[in-house]
């Protein structure tokens, strides 16, 4: 970049006062310097303490004899008036001298001047805050920043297009339209890496990167890879990188054009560029992004509520962000109205989940509409004359595949003669269904097809099924109520069947009107019912707003549930890192009379409908029969098609879990050659052994019994049901005999769900704290989909406590369930996501709770694995006390170390507990291989002092290992652990011995 923009960058500071464009930690260079008493302030420039990139910024700092404030490396103090009359005279001469002498064409940029460094040091910032107003507030001073770096850099072009974009593209790559899918995910990034860093491929750097998503006590949170390749790159890389926003924004953008253009050599160049120009934190951000996975701990909605009041709303109507961040860029700016536009793709309005019961109530006791529930793709039609353009619910354009003119694509020569003669363009939201003329039926969507990819010769043909208007001849109907908007699409075209539908609605009253429409696409095999209300008005991205919809899987009995084996498994991420997230499971081939199963076919991938604390129990029963799954070696007895398990368990071992799912579908990626589409769990079957499962013979039997949908029961309700409300009659609210008002049930139909973190969770609240009551935290739970009651039961995940009562003790005192302070549900309420307890949460733990934190905690409350903080180490010492400190025991190598004795060359090894891996099967005494130098290491071990064990148990210090072919085995089974033991090669025995003295064992860890 010229010397010219750098002295603009300089110059805005001091115009403009240094404070208007800094703020914690953003455009700030740690160059301190003094000027001799007594000298005029003046600019000067620093040669470059090593090479730059050519657009990077020079470092220039501005002194005086007081303290300044920095930014982007320069120092500088509120100029006098003479100083201000000169600069502000010289601005624009310096931006047309810095723009001429670069590029004369280019418009002159903020992403060109702010570093990437500093976009990731706010990034990294907003993670590390705890409370959401932090996190806002860190955002909110990075833009404001930016904005009045913009306002000097721009001053004499208000109407510059330059904005906030290529900052905010970079914040919320998933909002991002504009650049095209990078084709990249973790493996691919992981062996560029060990590629570009010339890691030995089986060396433990590699494996962290290979399996991130493996349990490990090293630095690094498991299941999150950029993490994982933080630890790697920072001893590695560059301490400060040398790339702009604009840059990497340019280099993402040829890594996605590569891509798309299957140019895999030019995506890996482009990768290697950005890898060797940036720092190991850049590159941390830099991998989110690519992945498109943040973890910032805000909601990308509130990013753009960060940057705009407006923009939240401006975005789902047009789904632009460029447009957004342009239009939005003056925070003084307010849209009047924001409305959908021709071509301006939005964000459709959804349906929520009904309660069948209570739809009557939920509609106003009013008459209401019923339609068929198509199971396609969402896609909204945009139309002006002869101009076709089509978009998914998701904001992705798939013109090219339906077509932009009456000449091109797979649905458009098909309906463009069928408008009215008057409709010049129109809006219109609607199903793509795959219709099949022979059959004269719709498909449903997991059958094997893709709706965006049918050719000219498929014996399917598309069919858009349009049940709402938005748009027609430039005027807008969205703040219409539905029974007008649905009185105008009748008026926009003329359907074809086949091809142009519109979606029927009957108009109905009751309850049982809707359980008959229910039980009818029961029989006809669709996927559900809608239910609308006549006057709603369309709002873009809502959920809810008189919308609802009603699936068989959502109502209690209409399902067949299936009894499947878990035979696999696959390490979570994020909030699951360093856990099992998802099960692989499998039918049983039927056995010989009077045997058990001995071979398993796969049949579907399941990771819904749990809780985290049933999935924390599930993995601790199961967490010592894991083993490492290797595709060159499978297990036998169970048999898998594409879908592979990163681990597996013995079939013996395993447990049974019911499976609630919509439909068995054709797919080749399991053994069975079909699978489950939307499956979750609903139970363990503590029942029944791991022999008892499906077979295959029975899975055979539901896949034909009604076309492989598992909804087959049609719903009944007694029309007397409703009457059941007499209990609510006053003559039983004036008895004297009742519960006391702050124990009642309260009334939590009114509060609208936000979220679904706490989706069918159960929660007791026994009371407040003092600034938030009772009611206030049953709302909350209410708002994230949890249930409240009054009384704990078996179903009850934990009790919220705010006050240490009566009440709570007598609780504790029942030792069955988790009491947590109110403090731990506020911070859940507060980050929007489920925070996982730690002992500062916990009033009592119950039995299971407390041997789980055994193996994470000691007994301080000092965790095993995560880095503490100094308001973390102030609550471990609090819990200290000083004569719970003092040793308790005295060991044999005390004794030896009291007296002197401890350097004899026989103790050597008397403080450790060793095991040594000479077993086929890991802790099995029987299945020992005989003949190894493990065998003398054993004998060498106890003659020296040392404890030697057979089996692998809690107390073991050590692991001796030959090789490292079970690396992985042994790492997984010490997750274990309370206590974590250390896996040393023999060289560590072999080498103390010869030294007559111990070896240090950190330099032979593996």
């Amino acid at each position: 970049m010229c010397r010219c923009t750098h002295v603009l960058y300089t110059d805005m500071v001091a115009v403009f006062g240094s404070s208007a464009f800094t703020s914690p930690g953003l455009f700030v260079s740690s160059k301190h310097s003094k000027f001799p008493a007594g000298a005029s302030k003046r600019l000067q420039a620093d040669p470059p303490p090593h090479h730059h990139h050519p657009s990077y910024p020079r470092v220039l700092h501005c002194s005086s004899r007081k303290g300044t404030t920095l930014f982007a490396g320069i120092r500088s103090k509120k100029p006098d008036v003479a100083a201000r009359t000169f600069l502000g005279a010289n601005i624009t001469r310096l931006i047309m001298e810095g723009t001429s002498k670069s590029d004369a064409s280019a418009e002159p940029s903020v992403a060109a001047q702010v570093p990437f460094l500093h976009l990731c040091t706010t990034l990294e910032k907003i993670q590390k805050s705890k409370l959401r107003p932090d996190k806002s507030k860190i955002l909110g001073d990075f833009i404001e920043s930016w904005r009045k770096f913009h306002a000097a850099l721009h001053k004499d072009n208000p109407k510059t297009t330059d904005s906030f974009y290529p900052a905010m593209r970079l914040i919320v790559p998933p909002f991002e339209r504009e650049r095209m899918a990078y084709g990249i995910k973790e493996s691919m990034l992981a062996k560029l890496y060990i590629d570009v860093l010339g890691l030995p491929k089986n060396g433990p750097e590699a494996n962290k990167l290979l399996n991130y998503r493996a349990p490990t006590t090293s630095q690094g949170e498991a299941g999150d890879f950029a993490g994982m390749a933080y630890f790697v790159l920072k001893k590695r890389c560059t301490s400060q990188g040398k790339l702009s926003v604009k840059e990497v924004n340019d280099f993402l953008d040829s890594v996605a054009i590569n891509n798309a253009s299957k140019q895999k050599d030019q995506v890996k160049k482009s990768l290697l560029h950005l890898i060797t120009q940036s720092s190991a934190l850049e590159q941390k951000w830099l991998i989110r992004m690519i992945l498109k996975d943040m973890k910032l701990g805000v909601s990308k909605e509130t990013v753009l509520q960060v940057f705009h009041p407006d923009a939240t709303d401006l975005y789902n109507v047009n789904t632009d962000l460029k447009k957004v961040c342009q239009q939005l860029h003056d925070p003084a700016v307010s849209l009047s109205e924001v409305s959908i536009e021709i071509f301006s793709v939005f964000k459709p309005m959804l349906a929520a989940v009904a309660n069948i019961r209570n739809v009557e109530k939920q509609m106003g006791n009013s008459p209401f509409y019923i339609e068929t529930k198509l199971d396609g793709e969402r896609i909204q039609l945009h139309k002006d004359g002869d101009v076709y353009k089509y978009f998914s619910r998701n904001g992705f354009e798939y013109t090219q595949q339906f077509g932009g003119s009456p000449l091109e694509g797979s649905l458009t020569p098909h309906i463009h003669n069928v408008f009215k003669s008057n409709v010049v363009n129109c809006i219109l939201d609607g199903e793509m269904m795959a219709y099949n003329p022979t059959a004269d039926n719709f498909m449903q969507k997991g059958s094997k097809f893709d709706i965006k990819r049918l050719m000219d010769d498929s014996e399917l043909q598309t069919c858009f099924c349009v049940f709402d208007v938005l748009l027609v001849n430039n005027q807008k109907f969205g703040k219409e109520p539905l029974k007008k908007r649905h009185e105008i699409l009748q008026t926009v075209f003329n359907p074809v069947k086949g091809r142009l539908h519109v979606v029927p609605k009957t108009e109905v009253r009751t309850t049982q009107e809707v359980v008959g429409a229910l039980n009818d696409a029961i029989d006809n095999r669709e996927e559900g019912i809608m239910v609308k209300d006549p006057l709603s008005i369309y709002k873009p991205d809502k959920r809810g707003e008189g919308w609802l919809k009603i699936k068989p899987e959502y109502v209690d009995g209409l399902m067949d549930e299936l009894d499947l084996l878990i035979v696999g498994g696959y390490w979570g991420k994020g909030r699951r890192g360093g856990m099992m997230s998802h099960f692989l499971c499998a039918v049983a081939e039927a056995p010989q009379h009077g045997e058990k199963p001995s071979v398993f076919h796969s049949l579907c991938r399941i990771g819904s409908g749990y809780t985290m604390k049933e999935l924390y129990d599930l993995g601790l029963k199961l967490a010592k029969h894991w083993k490492v799954y290797r595709k060159n070696d499978p297990p036998a007895s169970i048999l898998c098609g594409a879908e592979k398990p990163e681990v597996y368990i013995e079939p013996c071992n395993s447990v049974i879990i019911q499976v609630k799912a919509a439909e068995i579908v054709g797919s080749d990626m399991y053994k069975t050659n079909c699978t489950l589409r939307f499956p979750r769990i609903e139970r363990i079957r503590e029942d029944k052994e791991w022999h008892q499962c499906m077979t295959l013979a029975e899975l055979d039997g539901f896949r034909s019994k009604a076309s492989g949908k598992l909804a087959s029961r049609h719903l009944h309700i007694d029309s007397d049901e409703p009457q059941k409300k007499k209990r609510k009659l006053p003559v039983k609210a004036k008895k004297v005999a009742g519960i006391i008002d702050h124990f009642k049930q309260q009334d939590l139909s009114g509060v609208s769900k936000e979220t679904d973190m706490f989706e069918d969770v159960e929660f007791c609240i026994l009371n407040g704290t003092e600034d938030h009551p009772k009611s206030e935290l049953e709302k909350g739970v209410a708002r994230c989909g949890g249930i409240v009651v009054q009384n704990p039961g078996r179903d009850t995940y934990c009790v919220i406590a705010g006050v240490e009562n009566m009440r709570v003790k007598n609780l504790i005192s029942s030792n069955q369930h988790d009491v947590v302070w109110a403090s731990w549900l506020l911070e859940c309420l507060d980050r929007k996501e489920v925070v996982p307890w730690q002992p500062r949460h916990m009033i009592h733990m119950s039995p299971s709770t407390r041997e789980h934190f055994a193996k994470e905690y000691d007994s301080y409350g000092d965790s095993y694995f995560v880095d503490t903080d100094e308001q973390l180490l102030r609550e471990v010492f609090g819990r200290i006390d000083s004569k719970q400190a003092a040793a308790a025991a005295v060991g044999a190598a005390q004794v030896e170390e009291r007296y002197g004795w401890d350097d004899l060359p026989t103790s050597m090894f008397r403080p450790f507990t060793v095991y040594l891996d000479m077993f086929a099967d890991v802790g099995d005494p029987k299945s020992a291989i005989r003949g190894t130098c493990l065998d003398i290491r054993a004998l060498e071990v106890r003659y020296h002092g040392g404890t030697v064990l057979q089996t692998l148990e809690e107390g073991v210090s050590h692991v001796v290992v030959e090789t490292e072919t079970r690396l992985l085995d042994l790492r997984t089974l010490r997750r274990c652990f309370r206590k974590k033991f250390k896996i040393v090669r023999d060289s560590w025995v072999t080498d103390s011995i010869r030294a007559g003295h111990l070896m240090d064992d950190a330099d032979y860890l593996v």
